[in-house]
């Protein structure tokens, strides 16, 4: 399934949002597109973590997860692949067919059992869905960061449907964030791998959250080597 055409009149408004999961990095991303005043729907596993950050956004509603899902335009999914796997794909799958879904998830070895990324473990779980993989190399703290005018990062994507990776690069940078495209959804395992790369320099004494990825693309008079 790819991704659909917009209705008539549709691209003359902002897309609405649907951003499944209100922790840390759900709630930066809410506050990153409600600064832009994007329309952003709201759903969490209690329902009362989604009603209270819509009581103080812009923009922001909350809703049940079945509601978010088939009346956002794009959906984020800012919760534990655990979480997409046995609650919200089940839920969701109907409600997807031709969206952008966005899948922010870092999960751990032994949660792909051979499935390539969690990425395209999510694209088999909602097949009527254009699967992206984005927002994984970034934490909370850094979003907010970006948003206050802090250093541009680098976000990742990767994804089958060309259109629908257009989609999430059009509420991407905006938001001061720089895209890199990494083709196909294949490619989300190398994302993966980058993610985990830098929570792994996150470790190390000193640096916290405050490790993040910027690519630094070269002008053709850089890249030229001249022999001495």
């Amino acid at each position: 399934m790819r991704f659909r055409e917009p209705a008539a009149g549709a691209e003359a408004r902002a897309p609405v949002i649907g951003i499944v999961g209100c922790g840390r990095m759900g709630t930066a991303l809410a506050e990153t597109f409600a600064a832009q005043r994007r329309p952003v729907l709201l759903a969490s596993r209690d329902g009362r973590s989604a009603s209270g950050l819509a009581e103080r956004l812009p923009g922001a509603r909350a809703g049940g997860l079945e509601r978010v899902a088939r009346e956002a335009d794009i959906v984020a999914l800012a919760s534990p692949l655990a979480a997409i796997q046995a609650e919200i794909a089940p839920r969701i799958r109907a409600h997807v067919v031709g969206k952008p879904v966005i899948d922010m998830s870092n999960p751990c070895g032994h949660d792909l059992l051979g499935h390539g990324s969690a990425a395209e473990l999510i694209a088999r779980l909602l097949p009527g869905g254009a699967v992206v993989k984005a927002f994984n190399c970034l934490s909370a703290r850094q979003l907010a960061g970006v948003a206050r005018g802090g250093v541009t990062l680098t976000v990742p994507i990767a994804g089958d449907d060309p259109r629908a990776k257009q989609a999430v690069r059009s509420i991407i940078e905006p938001a001061g964030l720089d895209v890199a495209d990494a083709g196909g959804l294949p490619g989300s395992r190398w994302i993966e791998a980058l993610a985990q790369l830098l929570m792994r320099l996150e470790k190390q004494p000193g640096p916290g959250d405050a490790v993040g990825f910027r690519l630094l693309r070269l002008t053709a008079c850089e890249t030229t080597w001249t022999r001495p």
